[in-house]
């Protein structure tokens, strides 16, 4: 069996886990209604101050255990392969830029810090939204392959480089009385690219494995940071869209999907992973 592990392009739209329904449900009629009204959602935007970066790879570290926990800090550092050679100012650049243009795309009117007085102005449709977190974390992902020759099943088993970029979002209505803090968080992750599969060789009567590694470099991880910008982007759209087709259907009915609004194609499927997770309120 071949099998493939990919970079994160792919894996983020096979975990989307999208569904097939009919297009006359209630709660589509009133998406479409969102979509397509000239609504206006103001959004004042808050950057992290700055980015959480950890290496998970002890497991690497020559005598790692017997380190106390300041010395395990700094061996972690030392011989990560992606965190310390990650600068903080292009991740939040690259995925801030992305972010930004991405909610204007979507119609959102965004503001950042140095015009919250024009932001003020606005209303009533304003909300705050601050991006309270942000960390990156390095770690090995063990694979394992298999593949059953006659009676004997062989196994291969590998260990790729992957990082988790995860973020943690309070989002708040301004301009009313009492305000409450919604906490959204996306996690998205990136693998080395893997291509590996067993084969009988004929010469040698044996079953043996051939694979290709193709690692996650640096240059990767900030191509990563704009995609997720742009992704996160679409996960608060989405989430307006949903928060608007729960208040308005009818009494007798219940949002039974979560919606996604792919802006380039101009439709609405629904989704299961592929969003922000709605995590309390404070």
């Amino acid at each position: 069996m071949k099998h493939y592990i990919h970079s994160y392009f792919l894996l983020i739209a096979v975990i989307s886990g999208s569904l097939i329904l009919p297009s006359c449900l209630p709660e589509r009629k009133v998406a479409q209604v969102f979509i397509q009204s000239p609504h206006e959602i103001n959004l004042l935007v808050f950057p992290p101050d700055l980015i959480y970066k950890y290496n998970h790879k002890g497991e690497t570290i020559p005598g790692f255990d017997s380190l106390n926990d300041t010395r395990q800090d700094s061996a972690l550092w030392i011989n990560s392969s992606y965190m310390q050679y990650l600068s903080d100012s292009m991740l939040l650049e690259t995925y801030m830029n992305h972010f930004i243009d991405e909610l204007r795309e979507l119609g959102f009117n965004v503001y950042l810090s140095n015009a919250i007085d024009s932001f003020m102005k606005n209303k009533p449709q304003s909300y705050a939204l601050d991006i309270a977190q942000m960390q990156l974390d390095e770690y090995l992902y063990p694979l394992e392959d298999e593949e059953p020759f006659e009676d004997t099943i062989y196994y291969k088993r590998f260990d790729l480089n992957a990082i988790d970029f995860s973020c943690w979002f309070e989002l708040s209505k301004v301009n009313i009385t009492r305000t409450r803090k919604t906490i959204l968080y996306s996690s998205l992750t990136a693998y080395d690219t893997f291509d590996g599969q067993f084969y009988f060789d004929p010469w040698t009567s044996k079953v043996k494995y051939k694979y290709k590694i193709d690692t996650l470099r640096i240059k990767d991880v900030y191509e990563m940071a704009g995609y997720i910008g742009k992704k996160h982007a679409g996960y608060l759209y989405d989430y307006f869209l949903n928060q608007y087709i729960a208040k308005n259907l009818p009494p007798d009915e219940m949002l039974q999907y979560y919606y996604h609004y792919d802006r380039l194609r101009k439709n609405i499927s629904p989704v299961e992973d592929d969003r922000f997770e709605i995590i309390g309120s404070k």
